[in-house]
């Protein structure tokens, strides 16, 4: 009887609403709320470049098989104008790191309040003697060092020695064979000018440049103008058997055999250029920023940049990729400006030499 009541108590309450029928009779079948929720998706972390830093996506999974987080490398366009999107975009930032700033804009970037610096990054074994004072928040993690390169044929065949230094690119016997860089548009170029007044002095290196173009040096725009078209050695098989270029750059030209390259270094007169990264300032991903730098600062990893990238890693404990060490070791290279002095100087400098254009 009791059933027979309470099963009429159900029928009525049907009755009066849906709902409450629904929600009375009780039922068999159990709700999976754990297959209903949608599955929530990694968090990514999102690393402003300068358009040339690069790894493969099998390695950026480990460091998401390592994390759970998930890698988006965007290219903030060439290190020359990084710095401007940095500081233009620094009340809303458009990643949470930046990768490839150099000795060049690292002031201005610093200056502009765009690092965190209350985030202490662990960088790479040695990364202390490339700290540049005023950039807190900045860690080197690798070094790609620019150097003028020779085509080994061309000088075989003309029966031509090859240059030895920057002093020996302004003599006739190397008239109208070299090709450079426009320092005012690319790295390589502002890396030559850098070079000169390191060793020329502020008195001396416009003389250098006056010298040099007199003797018959090509300038491009940038890099890929010079090296891929220009030079002899290059894909465009141009006219110039001397371009300025990087110190890693006769790794690229390895036969494939592995035992002779078609390019050499000129030794002297080579810029070391500090590649340097950071957490930055109101990023969405503090803590996945702070780990990717870390995970880049690990030997591991530093061989990886050096092989992908063919820089040459902070950590010189870190393997080389096979051929770099003997046909581009790391170079004896000029010493450096001061950053600081750069900051202040660089578009004078500039001017002073594409003034001469």
């Amino acid at each position: 009887m009791k059933n027979v009541k309470m099963t009429f108590a159900i029928a009525a309450a049907c009755a009066l609403t849906l709902s409450a029928c629904t929600s009375s009779v009780p039922s068999d079948k159990k709700s999976n709320k754990a297959d209903e929720a949608p599955t929530k998706a990694p968090a990514v972390v999102k690393v402003v470049t300068n358009g040339s830093f690069t790894l493969p996506d099998d390695v950026l999974a480990d460091f998401t098989k390592e994390t759970g987080m998930k890698v988006e490398l965007l290219d903030g366009e060439e290190s020359g104008t990084l710095d401007s999107k940095l500081i233009l975009t620094k009340a809303n930032p458009v990643g949470d790191a930046v990768i490839g700033l150099t000795a060049n804009n690292i002031i201005q970037v610093a200056e502009a309040d765009v690092f965190d610096t209350s985030v202490k990054v662990a960088g790479p074994a040695g990364a202390d003697k490339y700290a540049v004072a005023g950039a807190d928040g900045a860690i080197a993690y690798d070094r790609s060092d620019a150097c003028f390169n020779y085509d080994i044929a061309y000088f075989k065949d003309k029966g031509l020695t090859p240059p030895a230094d920057l002093a020996d690119l302004v003599k006739p016997e190397y008239k109208n064979l070299t090709v450079i860089q426009d320092p005012s548009k690319s790295d390589t170029g502002f890396a030559l000018l850098a070079s000169t007044i390191s060793q020329f002095g502020e008195a001396g290196f416009v003389d250098y440049w006056k010298q040099l173009l007199a003797n018959g040096t090509k300038v491009d725009a940038g890099w890929k103008d010079a090296y891929q078209v220009d030079f002899t050695a290059g894909e465009g098989k141009g006219a110039y058997p001397i371009v300025m270029s990087y110190a890693s750059s006769p790794f690229w030209t390895i036969n494939e055999a592995g035992d002779a390259s078609s390019t050499a270094n000129v030794a002297g007169g080579c810029y070391p250029v500090v590649e340097y990264a950071g957490v930055l300032k109101g990023a969405k991903n503090t803590e996945g920023a702070q780990k990717f730098l870390e995970w880049l600062s690990t030997p591991k990893m530093q061989t990886v940049i050096a092989k992908e990238n063919v820089t040459y890693p902070i950590d010189e404990s870190a393997e080389l990729p096979k051929g770099m060490a003997e046909f581009a070791p790391r170079p004896n290279a000029v010493k450096p400006l001061d950053a600081k002095k750069i900051a202040d100087s660089k578009e004078l400098w500039i001017t002073s030499v594409t003034d001469l254009f």
